[in-house]
């Protein structure tokens, strides 16, 4: 198993909670991570979203180049 899904798996067996912010791109997500969450989620509805201003109906994909 990947060290990363060992890691989430680890933290996610702890008690309490833990605190998933959602990032749209790679700076949020760059943002989150030196502000010290050990994880955090992307969505599509927050890229579609921040990319196009529209809910997430296929419009994009993870392929295809937005900017």
């Amino acid at each position: 198993m990947n060290s990363r899904t060992e890691r989430l798996r680890r933290l996610l067996a702890e008690p309490g909670l833990v605190v998933l912010p959602g990032c749209h791109d790679a700076i949020s997500a760059r943002i989150m991570e030196r502000a010290g969450f050990p994880v955090a989620f992307m969505s599509g509805l927050a890229v579609s979203a921040a990319r196009i201003g529209a809910p997430d109906t296929g419009l994009i994909s993870f392929g295809r180049n937005i900017f």
